[in-house]
């Protein structure tokens, strides 16, 4: 065990240990014996470690089959990263603080803990094995996108314009707060060479000019202080979306920001969708999302929405541009790097979305 009272290695967890976690969570009597784990998410949850633990019981239980376990990476420079951007801290404040709030599904929280002297941390989640999970690279259907957007819609509006920023939700940051515009700033730089080897010729000049120019204008790109601002997930894409019979779920919370809703809405139509149903279904999606707003008693002009989500369209350049750099993991990372760069720098050109680069 570590030194705190929790464990921050899956070595670490005991079976005594797990069985404390459910029963505070209101499984009272429950008596864990054996711990089969297995990790899960290789090569996708690279900022944390997370692992499916299959649970046996003394005698017959009310407990979950198995849980989610998701604790720090093991690799010194991933841990500064993740200090530096609060991933860890951010997650465990979500489910700590928010997650009962929100009209998303999350998984069930049964443990969050975290350390601010250490940055270690320990999540155990509910085991979602038997949800939907759609894959980013084919692109996400467009039934489900629209329950996706109006899901989204209800999420922001829970946290619109919140008094709770002031409050209990203090600790999170808006977007452009550093060192977040700085990061990002060096990151696209040095991934920029490396990401136009990988698409020799098959990039606009109009695009080059764009990333060129994208890591001296980053802070600017990102305040987007003037709209209304919200609870944002940050990575509101298609792999980390799971559709269980009625109801949304979504994990991957280390994100989270304050910042416009239509930067969620920009990241998830120019990165989960296909371009053709994006060009197809944007205005139809973009009206959902206002609709859903509306008839929650929220105004979001549509030329305001509409700006902001052009704006953010322009700024997920960011995310296939840095992803670049690593793409080399293995070949579906190669393939949804590159199919996400396609379809952002599409959406860029065919929203004229460059004319906002400062």
């Amino acid at each position: 065990m570590a030194s705190k009272n929790f464990p921050s290695t899956i070595e670490d967890v005991t079976p005594g240990w797990l069985s404390d976690v459910l029963q505070n969570a209101g499984m009272s009597g429950v008596e864990i014996n054996d711990i089969q784990v297995e990790v899960i998410g290789e090569g996708v949850g690279i900022m944390g470690l997370l692992y499916r633990a299959k649970l046996s019981y003394s005698e017959p239980s009310e407990g979950p089959n198995s849980v989610v376990i998701k604790v720090p990476s093991p690799h010194e420079q991933t841990r500064h990263i993740a200090r530096a951007f609060m991933f860890y801290g951010k997650e465990i404040g979500f489910y700590r603080d928010a997650a009962k709030d929100t009209p998303l599904g999350t998984p069930n929280c049964y443990a969050a803990y975290h350390d601010p002297e250490s940055d270690d941390f320990v999540l155990v989640l509910e085991d979602l094995e038997g949800a939907e999970v759609l894959s980013q690279l084919d692109g996400c259907p467009i039934d489900k996108a629209q329950f996706a957007i109006q899901e989204l819609a209800k999420h922001h509006a829970e946290f619109w314009e919140s008094d709770r920023f002031e409050g209990d939700l203090d600790w999170l940051p808006y977007g452009w707060d550093a060192p977040f515009p700085q990061a990002i700033a060096q990151g696209f730089a040095e991934a920029w060479p490396s990401c136009m080897d990988m698409f020799t010729g098959d990039v606009s000049e109009r695009i080059i000019k764009v990333g060129e120019k994208f890591p001296t204008v980053t802070g600017e790109m990102m305040e987007l202080a003037d709209s209304p601002i919200t609870m944002a997930h940050g990575d509101f894409r298609l792999d980390n979306l799971f559709f269980d019979n009625a109801e949304l779920k979504v994990i991957d919370w280390q994100i989270c920001i304050k910042t416009v809703g239509g930067y969620d809405v920009g990241y998830f139509l120019s990165q989960s969708l296909t371009i053709e149903d994006r060009r197809n279904h944007e205005t139809e999606l973009l009206e959902i999302y206002r609709n859903t707003l509306s008839g929650l008693g929220f105004d979001y002009p549509q030329d305001r929405l509409m700006e902001d989500y052009r704006r953010s369209v322009l700024f997920c350049l960011a995310y296939p541009v840095q992803a670049s750099a690593a793409a080399l993991v293995n070949e579906r990372a190669v393939q949804l790097v590159t199919e996400m760069f396609k379809r952002v720098t599409t959406a860029i050109e065919d929203l004229d979305a460059d004319e906002f680069l400062p």
